[in-house]
This record gives structure tokens, C-alpha cells and sequence, in this order.
């Protein structure tokens, strides 16, 4: 407007020509009678073409200081939405089908595993004993992590490409720490379920070396002594039954009774030292454990590890130099013969003696016992006699006691000074493991129970099948009573040495074992009817 003013004042003919320096002269735009809105036009002018650039920078630069930040920031929080759970980002940039893709797997895991827990946590954690159970876990925790990592990548990427957005480095810093997250997280679960598949595989490799290959069955005259004469089998192998009183009679005796909700375990501690292996271990620790998973009723009954001139299950006796505890390392070694493994023969003889049916054994060797104890956090018992040993270097009173890994191994193994026999050192060992039951059922253990797994495959060999121990999640859980019972004297005496070579043995006064079996066990016991026997508890 100004400008077109101007040409038209300065056209020829357009009226008189002002003079310069008169009133009304437009030879001079600066001067003092010429609008204010006249002088800023240039300036207006020069502020709606600056607004007009910056805009089209705008639309072709989007992520320019003139971007609203909701826009900038939707890759980031769509990244964090599918990193909290599979297909939350896609939702939220409106993209439907692929948020479909990723939240209908994630769904169905999510479903699954909530049936699992409804079980409770020490079923799925137990279930992990069964070794296809924890290769599962592994690969679902792995899949899953890959589903959430590549929906959040898949989220961060989906923003930029959808609103044509730059990178920043800021932004993609984060994400690639949600991604990282998102590996260490599921790696560490799945290791640990790896792991416990490794254990489960172990533990079913330690029972192989225990269980396998059976001797040669015994002939008439096989020796089941390592001296050259053989010490000959009974013609009638009722003839070798443990005393008169408890003898047989020709009269049929009554059918044994099997309790079907009663499961019962050999366990056994080998004591095997550095490098000596389950072959040339020893079996110092021989415990029968008995529950009734009706009645919620525990019955444990330690039998003395120097048992000697003991009759065999499959006929003849032992001789009496052989002490119980030496019994699966002779057989390993080839020195006697069964027609069992070496380990199925301990949990039959033992089953022989005491008068009860062994389902399963267990073999822990104790030095791997201590890494276990250290795993759970110690034990706490309460000692009912002072221990004082200088060989085991263990000193402590009367009174609740809390025990580290180390503690413990000398506790259960300390049979010298003051409160020292092996009759209490197998007393001890019920407490330690009563004490022990209650510490790996505690909430505190759970966190911790691959690791506790991973251990138990290095020391334990069971023929117990793992995946079944999910099922005595709910019996162990609710026991009613633990009764423990020692077969020291009167259960057992020491014969005097100068029969038994010099070698401090014991030998079992059947009789009254019988009676104890009956009085335990009832008609589940094999002594039950038989002439004079009479139930009693226990005296020990």
C-alpha cells in the first residue's frame, strides 16, 4: 500500500510538484508527520515471511523445537508399555492387529502359569524336580523374553516409522536399557531352571552309579564272606530268622498288610571324603523314615552303623567282621554278592531288619551336606546334651543352637568326649534332620530353592521318581508327630572282641526289634503274628 502511494504521487501530471523541505514533501518518508503504522510495515512484513519458513521447516523437520513433546515422547512410552506387557505399546499407537499378535501369546503364558500357582508355590517349586517340568520353565521363560523384547522394539520402531519421527539418543539409550533388562531378567530365571534340569539329570546319574548292574545271584554255596571259606546258606531260608522267639511257626502266618498311604525312605550318609566318590563311600548314617500321609504321622528309626553278623534278606548271614555300614561299598567293589544292586540291597536288608516295606532310598554324601545347610541360611535345634569333641574340634551346651554348614557336619558326626557315642551321634542326626525339614519348607527357602536343587544333584542319588514329588507337597505340609527311635541298647550290644577279630561291632537283639516293629507299625510290620511277639514302643 505504501509503495503504490508513493508511485503514484511522483507520476507526471498528477497535480502540482511539491517543493523539497515544504510541508506535505514526500521526497522524505522519515520525517516526523508520516504514520507510525506506515514506518513498521517493513517490519510486519518481515515477521510474517520468517513465520512462514519456520513453518514449512516444521513439516519437513518434526522433530524442531516447534513439535508439541506428547508427539515426541510417544516411541519411548510405547516402548515402556509393551516392555510392562507384550502388546501395550502397539495398542497405544492404535495399531490393533499387531497388538493382537503379541498380547494373545503373552495371554495365554500368563493363563498358564497362574494354573501352575494355583497349586501353591512349593508344588511348582518341587515340580522343578521333575526334569521335563524345569526344561519347560527354561524355554517358556526364554520365549517369553523374546516376545516382550521384540514388542518393545517392535513399539519404539513402529512410532518413528508411523509419525515420521528422527532418533534421538537419549531415547534409544532407554530403550536398549529396557532391552537389556528384559534379557538379564529372563536369563536368570531360565539359568537357574537349567540348572535344576542339570540337577534332576545328575541325581538320576549318581542313583545309576549305585544301582547298577546287580551281582550274580547267590548259589547254594555262595560266600558272602571275603575270607576263602564260604559261610554256607541255610537249606530253609526260614532257619536263619533272627531269634527263637520270633521264629516262624508251620502255621501260615497272616498276610502282611500294605498301607497305601504310606511311603517310606531309606535315607542314607555317605560319608565318601575328597575324592573317594560314591563307590568307597561309607554308609555312616542309615535312617528309616516312615510317614503315613493320611494320619500326617512320621516314624524315623536310626539302625547303628556297626551292625555286624546281621542275616541276609536273600539267605545265609554276614559274618561278623562285616559291619552294615560297609555292606554297598563291598558289593560296588565285588567282595560279596546279591542278586540286587549294591544300594537296592541296603534298602532291602534294612527293610529285612526293621520289618517294614522301603519304598525308595536316598544317598546324600555328607560333606556336600554342609553346602546345603550354608544354602538355607543354617538350622536352628535346640541340643539336649553338651557335645564336647576334640577330634571333630566341636564344643557346645545345652540350648538352642544355631548351625552353619560347617557346625552341623561336626555335630552329626561327632562321636567322641563328652556326649559322644554313636548311638546319640544317630539322635543328633534326627534332630538335624527334623530341624532341616522345617527350614526348607519355610517361605525363606523358596527364592533360593534352585540353587538348593543345583546342590542336591551333586550329593544326592535316590531311585525316588522326582517328578512324583509333587504329590507329598500337601502331607508335608501337614505332619501331625515325628516319633524317633534310636536301635541302640536295648535294641543293640556290643559282642566282645576277641569274637569278632578285634573289630568293635553291635549286633541287633531281633527279639526286640520285632516287638518294636509290631508296636510302630502294626500289621503293616513283616513280625506281625508272628509266635511271641509282643508290640512295644520304644525304649531308646
Amino acid at each position: 500500500m505504501w509503495n503504490e502511494t508513493q508511485d503514484t504521487a511522483d507520476e507526471p501530471g498528477s497535480g502540482a510538484e511539491p517543493v523539497a523541505g515544504e510541508p506535505g514533501s514526500t521526497h522524505e518518508p522519515d520525517s516526523a508527520a508520516e504514520p507510525a503504522a506506515r514506518r513498521r510495515a517493513p517490519l510486519i512484513a518481515a515477521a510474517l515471511s520468517f513465520k512462514a519458513r519456520l513453518t514449512r521447516s516444521a513439516a519437513a523437520d518434526p522433530d524442531s523445537a516447534a513439535e508439541p513433546a506428547a508427539r515426541r515422547r510417544a516411541p519411548l512410552i510405547a516402548a515402556a508399555l509393551s516392555f510392562l506387557w507384550p502388546g501395550l505399546g502397539q495398542l497405544f499407537l492404535g495399531r490393533r492387529a499387531w497388538a493382537a499378535i503379541y498380547t494373545l501369546p503373552a495371554a495365554i503364558l500368563t493363563v498358564w502359569i497362574v494354573v501352575q500357582l494355583t497349586n501353591g508355590l512349593w508344588w511348582v517349586g518341587l515340580s522343578m524336580l521333575d526334569e521335563s517340568y524345569a526344561l519347560t520353565i527354561a524355554v517358556i521363560v526364554v520365549l517369553a523374553g523374546a516376545l516382550r523384547a521384540m514388542s518393545t522394539a517392535h513399539a519404539f520402531f513402529s512410532a518413528h516409522r508411523t509419525r515420521r519421527l528422527r532418533f534421538h539418543p537419549v531415547e534409544a539409550g532407554l530403550v536398549a536399557a529396557l532391552l537389556v533388562t528384559i534379557v538379564g531378567m529372563h536369563a536368570y530365571v531360565a539359568a537357574d531352571a537349567w540348572l535344576v534340569h542339570q540337577a534332576d539329570l545328575d541325581i538320576a546319574a549318581n542313583n545309576r552309579i549305585l544301582v547298577a548292574g546287580a551281582s550274580p545271584s547267590p548259589s547254594a554255596s555262595a560266600s558272602v564272606s571275603p575270607t576263602a571259606t564260604p559261610t554256607p546258606a541255610p537249606i530253609d531260608p526260614l532257619a536263619f530268622y533272627p531269634a527263637p522267639t520270633v521264629a516262624r511257626s508251620s502255621e501260615p502266618a497272616p498276610a502282611q498288610t500294605k498301607n497305601p498311604d504310606r511311603i517310606t525312605f531309606l535315607l542314607v550318609g555317605t560319608d565318601s571324603m575328597p575324592g573317594r566318590g560314591f563307590a568307597n563311600a561309607i554308609t555312616d548314617t542309615m535312617m528309616v523314615v516312615s510317614m503315613d500321609t493320611k494320619t500326617g504321622k512320621v516314624t524315623m528309626i536310626s539302625v547303628p552303623r556297626d551292625t555286624s553278623a546281621f542275616d541276609l534278606y536273600y539267605g545265609g548271614w554276614a559274618e561278623s567282621g562285616l559291619k552294615l555300614n560297609e555292606l554297598v561299598n563291598n558289593l560296588i567293589n565285588g567282595y560279596y554278592k546279591s542278586p540286587d544292586p549294591p544300594m537296592i540291597t541296603l534298602k532291602k536288608e534294612i527293610s529285612f531288619l526293621v520289618g517294614l516295606p522301603i519304598d525308595y532310598y536316598a544317598s546324600i554324601d555328607l560333606g556336600g551336606f554342609a553346602s546345603m545347610i550354608n544354602a538355607v541360611g543354617g538350622i536352628d535345634i535346640y541340643n539336649e546334651q553338651a557335645v564336647v569333641d576334640a577330634e571333630t574340634g566341636i564344643s557346645v551346651g545345652v540350648g538352642p543352637l544355631h548351625l552353619n554348614g560347617t557346625l552341623a557336619m561336626a555335630y552329626v558326626r561327632s562321636r567322641e568326649g563328652a556326649g559322644g557315642s554313636d548311638y546319640k551321634r544317630a539322635a543328633r542326626q534326627q534332630a538335624l534332620l527334623v530341624a532341616l525339614e522345617k527350614k526348607v519348607a519355610s517361605p525363606s527357602v523358596l527364592p533360593n530353592l534352585g540353587n538348593l536343587i543345583s546342590l542336591a544333584g551333586k550329593v544326592i542319588a535316590t531311585d525316588f521318581p522326582l517328578e512324583n514329588a509333587r504329590d507329598y507337597v500337601s502331607a508335608a505340609q501337614h505332619v501331625t508327630s515325628i516319633s524317633n527311635c534310636v536301635l541302640g541298647p536295648p535294641y543293640s550290644y556290643h559282642p566282645d572282641t576277641s569274637t569278632t577279630g578285634g573289630t568293635w561291632t553291635s549286633r541287633l537283639d531281633m527279639a526286640l526289634v520285632a516287638n518294636l516293629s509290631v508296636g510302630l507299625f502294626g500289621s503293616e510290620s513283616s513280625y506281625y503274628g508272628l509266635p511271641g511277639v509282643v508290640p512295644a514302643g520304644c525304649q531308646s
